[in-house]
């Protein structure tokens, strides 16, 4: 919660419950999205003494999360997390999906897997027919978030953007990806900019939340790019890292780049006409998380940096193994020997993370090298962890002056403050 100086007032997270039922699925059901969300509320009300001030919500979220939905309204599936996957055998689907030679020009979108929306859109076509039967409205995470909370089915460019759906620059569906999926226009949402008004609020949703009974959603953005608006991001000569789950470098552009290099994202802007573009890969801070819930004791990420601080650069040799990464069954580490300990691992794991840093800004900036980076994400708390990226980067690598500076991004849209 912020004041109208965009001051940060009240803050409270809420442990999401993915569940898996299969060891390659990864699934949010939907009572359990909408508690998490309501217990948060309810809990920075707390905090705050009054909600009743509160006349704008926004949003930071992720993409490629979605669900399905029947005549009535009424999910037919759990919300089913990007890095589900269960979408098997789709490697040719994809192929052709993203064959044709304007692709990239017009949706944005580097590459694509089995994490997609559409990969597991055709999937579960093919395996889960019934479901598709039944089916009369497709929302992504965020666009189930706006449909509960206002009952509209909206969607946010940037977040459209990267299913592969839409043509950026036109914010209209393409008709071949309708064909491909074979998926009926009115089952999608509208597309508009971030930023934009998506109504009020449900009348049983502000007197559940207690907010001002003429709060109004306004339509928020991509969890990296609110990071990035948070963060200040200004032009193309600033850059911003996001260690989180995901490790994501953005900058902002005004004109499309047709030519990027491989991996490079791109998405519409809130500002009509600008873009921002990304680099993602999943060795980030969500690996050493995982190696910490591992530990019998489970230290903290605070005893962890000091055990860290106390290894030299390289820790004596101890690597990643990359595999490991999207493989739990892998040892995570490589040359490990009788000498290595707890610090090593963490360092090793922090310095692997900053080379893949350092090849995210060279693919995104090539030899436009930035003169500092804006650090985002819970791992920017961690001084050594900055260090460690100034080091192997080779340029500053700068803590955001916010402790929350994902949801300071959501802020400035809902407030209409220019950061551009």
């Amino acid at each position: 919660m912020f004041d109208e100086n965009l001051q940060l007032i009240a803050r409270h997270s809420v442990a999401v419950p993915v569940a898996a039922p299969k060891p390659e699925q990864c699934e949010l059901p939907i009572a359990d999205f909408q508690r998490s969300l309501t217990a948060a509320v309810a809990e920075v009300g707390r905090q705050a003494k009054s909600l009743r001030d509160v006349t704008k919500v926004c949003f930071a979220s992720q993409a490629n999360s979605f669900t399905l939905l029947d005549a009535s309204d009424i999910p037919l599936l759990p919300i089913l997390i990007w890095r589900d996957q269960r979408a098997q055998d789709v490697d040719t689907f994809l192929r052709e999906y993203a064959g044709s030679a304007d692709f990239y020009a017009s949706t944005g979108v580097a590459q694509l897997d089995r994490q997609f929306m559409v990969a597991k859109l055709h999937w579960l076509r093919s395996h889960a027919p019934a479901i598709f039967e039944r089916t009369r409205r497709v929302c992504t995470i965020s666009d189930y978030f706006i449909w509960w909370l206002t009952g509209n089915h909206l969607a946010e460019a940037g977040l459209a953007g990267l299913t592969g759906l839409i043509d950026i620059h036109r914010l209209k569906y393409r008709p071949a990806a309708l064909h491909q999926l074979d998926l009926p226009i009115e089952w999608l949402p509208t597309v508009v900019r971030a930023g934009s008004d998506t109504g009020l609020l449900r009348p049983q949703l502000i007197e559940v939340w207690g907010i001002a009974p003429n709060c109004r959603l306004v339509m928020g953005c991509l969890d990296q790019y609110a990071g990035a608006i948070g963060a200040g991001i200004t032009s193309t000569d600033e850059v911003c890292e996001t260690t989180g789950t995901v490790l994501a470098t953005v900058r902002c552009t005004r004109e499309f780049i047709n030519d990027a290099g491989t991996g490079v994202f791109q998405g519409p802007a809130f500002v009509p006409g600008d873009y921002f573009q990304m680099v993602f890969g999943n060795l980030s801070a969500g690996v050493l998380e995982r190696y910490r819930n591992r530990l019998p004791d489970r230290p903290t990420f605070e005893e962890l940096d000091c055990l860290a601080a106390a290894v030299p650069s390289g820790a004596d040799g101890l690597r990643i193994n990359r595999q490991a990464i999207d493989d739990d069954t892998a040892d995570l580490f490589i040359g490990r020997t009788t000498m290595h300990g707890r610090g090593h691992e963490a360092r090793a794991i922090m310095e692997a993370v900053a080379w893949e840093l350092k090849g995210q800004v060279e693919t995104l900036c090539g030899s436009d090298w930035p003169t500092a980076i804006k650090a985002c994400g819970g791992a920017a708390r961690s001084q050594l962890w900055l260090d460690i990226k100034r080091e192997i980067v080779g340029c500053d690598v700068v803590r955001v002056n916010s402790s929350e500076p994902t949801s300071l991004g959501a802020a400035r849209l809902a407030s209409g403050t220019e950061v551009f």
